[in-house]
């Protein structure tokens, strides 16, 4: 490809090339955001295989971003990808200092335990959740 000033850029491949070869797309933050958007609206209306496709476009192994990472978690948990999912759980544990994620951090992983087939890791993680939410909880005012 060249551009208005004549160099030569490196093209970047179509989405369907991508997905054959496992590359990764750059994308601008509003670009993100869509993309956020919409594997959201598919998730939401329970196509979850759109929404996962969509996402492996965008994330990557060193991807930083912890609300594409979160979302992505969602995607592989509702499509039976729990060991995957296990594994961006661990990176959102190192990249998410949010201290109100993790509670809803806690809930993903014991569903990706779940969907990975380690019951008793997953019925501990989920009591872990019910203690932590119960600590949580807002008081009723008097």
């Amino acid at each position: 490809m060249v551009n208005s000033g004549g160099s030569h850029l490196a093209s970047l491949p179509s989405p369907a090339e991508a997905i054959k070869t496992g590359d990764v797309l750059p994308i601008s933050g509003q670009e993100r955001d869509l993309v956020c958007a919409i594997s959201f609206v598919h998730l939401a209306c329970g196509q979850s295989a759109r929404a996962l496709a969509l996402l492996r476009l965008f994330a990557h192994e060193d991807s930083r971003d912890v609300d594409l990472l979160r979302i992505l978690t969602y995607a592989l948990i509702s499509e039976g990808f729990g060991n995957e999912a296990l594994n961006v759980l661990d990176r959102l544990d190192m990249l998410d200092e949010d201290p109100s994620s993790r509670l809803p951090l806690t809930l993903l992983r014991s569903h990706a335990l779940r969907r990975a087939g380690r019951m008793d890791e997953a019925r501990a993680v989920f009591k872990d959740y019910v203690s932590l939410r119960g600590r949580t909880a807002p008081t009723e005012q008097q």
